[in-house]
């Protein structure tokens, strides 16, 4: 069977599908990507065969930015204001959807898959199967539906475990939980982890791909430090290496780990609370320290503490002083809070793994006969 994997151009909403590509690959399936150039390396390197398709998430804001000229720059990046929230959906519901449409049904023409996978986010993507006349399942990549949008009579795979997960998502018609499973590009352990003769504490830090700060990272750093702890920064893409400055002993900074190797050696992490790593550290029953720093971050931060899995520090409440006592609190949980974390690696445990799914998944997958709730966008003519 040859399936077609669809997803943004950004790590946060392509490696979450990763796991259940890898199991349609060991079951023997034919595996083409379509999504923006930047993610063809890695997936390339899986044994995938990429497209190029879509718009970037940076593109589109742009584009959208551009023709509102009554909308000032600073208005655009405040996330708490209307003109913020406008431009996010007029990028995520319009332009980027118009953009995989366009791409994607010539690819759909020269790869002839027998059903298409699109992460939540990229409804482009199930309106080109619909073109074609194609199966398609959609792939969440954590908490909610994508952008207030769905396709109700497609199959929604939800990687959230229930617990944590919105009502309205659980009560969808065609939910099916999958498993979530972290996904990181192979690579060497940093020697602050691989060392078995260091046996502090190891505390894990990263604020992701798309929202890296130099400032906030040092802060964490210096107030973790003198816990006495091992300490492993994560820079991500948008930090130089030496951004960060002098910092002190038993603080490594890397630009890159494989985190889905590091999260079993850690004693605690300390992230931004997008949706990959917060499921992934779930799973890894780490406790969290959550710095949100935009998108659905918040909401994710939220959502943990409310259920007691995790602490938020927000904008100026995060310094030093209160990073340093909120990540003391956290390497000597309570018996209560250990258990709410076991509780939740059980009920991660229990979700269908990727390859029982990819079992199932031709039966999943059902044509397109109502986008209704998804405005059609047309073809250019051209």
């Amino acid at each position: 069977m040859r399936i077609l994997f669809s997803s943004l151009e950004a790590y946060g909403h392509t490696f979450p599908l990763v796991p259940l590509a890898l199991a349609a690959q060991r079951a023997g399936h034919t595996v083409h990507w379509a999504v923006g150039e930047r993610m063809h390396p890695v997936l390339a390197d899986q044994g995938f065969t990429p497209w190029a398709a879509g718009m970037s998430i940076r593109a589109a804001f742009d584009q959208a930015v551009s023709e509102d000229p009554s909308v000032s720059s600073t208005e655009a990046v405040k996330a708490d204001t209307v003109a913020h929230r406008d431009l996010v959906r007029r990028a995520f519901t319009e332009l980027i959807p118009q953009a995989f449409e366009t791409d994607l049904v010539p690819v759909i023409d020269r790869v002839a898959p027998d059903l298409v996978v699109s992460e939540a986010a990229s409804f482009g993507a199930v309106k080109a199967a619909q073109v074609a006349g194609i199966g398609v399942v959609t792939h969440g990549f954590g908490r909610g539906i994508a952008f207030e949008r769905d396709t109700p009579e497609v199959t929604l795979l939800d990687i959230c475990p229930p617990s944590l997960q919105e009502p309205e998502v659980l009560t969808r018609r065609g939910r099916v939980p999958l498993r979530p499973v972290a996904f990181a590009a192979d690579g060497p352990l940093p020697s602050i982890v691989a060392d078995g003769d260091d046996h502090r504490p190891l505390v894990y830090v990263t604020l992701g791909t798309e929202f890296g700060n130099a400032r906030v990272l040092g802060e964490v750093a210096t107030g973790i430090a003198s816990l006495g702890t091992r300490v492993l920064v994560a820079l991500g893409p948008s930090v130089p290496v030496d951004a960060l400055g002098p910092l002190p002993d038993g603080v490594v900074v890397e630009a890159w780990v494989p985190q889905a190797a590091v999260l079993p050696h850690a004693s605690a992490i300390v992230h931004h609370g997008g949706s990959g790593t917060t499921l992934a550290a779930l799973a890894a029953g780490l406790p969290q320290l959550l710095l949100p720093q935009g998108a659905d971050q918040f909401d994710n931060a939220a959502a943990l503490v409310a259920a007691g899995l995790g602490t938020q520090l927000i904008g100026p409440q995060a310094h030093p002083e209160s990073i340093r006592a909120a990540v003391a609190e956290l390497l000597a949980p309570t018996a209560a809070a250990a258990e709410r974390r076991r509780a939740v690696v059980t009920e991660i445990d229990s979700m269908p793994s990727p390859d029982a799914i990819v079992a199932d998944l031709r039966d999943l997958a059902r044509p397109v006969t109502d986008l209704s709730s998804v405005p059609r966008q047309e073809l250019p003519t051209t």
